[in-house]
């Protein structure tokens, strides 16, 4: 059978090309999951902008406000604890250190109680003598105040008439009252022995009473 083209209206069918196709309808469900998202997403925004407006005005978050006190007050423990330390050990140090040491001869009588070298001459020349023979005239001084007597020098060894042997120095002595002679260097050589003084006061007691006696 023949179509009849004819009988189609050319304008209908220009009408038909120009029409723009319907607009797809969306499904309902799509939508409105659409929209819950939205909302979520809006609120989350809405959240971090309050958070951050408020960290940008209260110049520190709590935390770091806590940990800004926690600090502080570890620091204020920390030097509450190292003061007395500090303070303990200043005066330590400051605190002269006490002598409980038995008394030395310099210690009582100055850095040199005998002469330095005493000699005497004879036939053979030059010879030395103990210096704990010689006091010097300080050490015989502080004796003879101590024993009560009077300072004098004597020639010890070697002054009889037609002795060859003959002193270089003389003895610094101490006079008593009766009249014997008391030789303060030996009084400070029993300073070396490292006795109590209560000992060394007991040994000069002693010395004085045997030269006292003639011996």
């Amino acid at each position: 059978m023949a179509l009849n083209l004819s009988s189609i209206n050319p304008l209908h069918a220009v009408e038909r090309a120009a029409r723009p196709p319907a607009a797809r309808q969306p499904s309902p469900r799509t939508t409105l999951a659409q929209q819950e998202l939205a909302q979520t997403l809006a609120a989350a925004a809405a959240g971090a902008a309050s958070t951050a407006s408020a960290a940008a005005s209260g110049g520190s978050t709590p935390a770091a406000a806590a940990a800004t006190v926690t600090t502080g007050a570890a620091v204020g423990t920390a030097t509450t604890a190292a003061t007395p330390a500090a303070t303990a050990t200043a005066a330590t140090a400051a605190a002269p250190a006490a002598s409980t040491g038995p008394p030395t001869a310099q210690s009582v009588f100055g850095a040199n109680p005998w002469e330095t070298d005493p000699t005497g001459s004879g036939p053979a020349g030059t010879y030395n003598y103990n210096p704990y023979y010689f006091a010097t005239p300080q050490t015989a001084a502080d004796v003879a105040s101590e024993v009560g007597g009077t300072v004098v020098q004597v020639n010890c060894f070697g002054q009889s008439e037609g002795n060859p042997f003959t002193q270089n120095q003389p003895n610094e002595m101490v006079e008593l009252a009766n009249g014997t002679m008391l030789n303060p260097g030996l009084v400070a050589s029993f300073y070396t022995h490292g006795y109590p003084q209560s000992m060394v006061d007991q040994m000069i007691a002693n010395e004085v009473a045997n030269v006292s006696k003639g011996n």
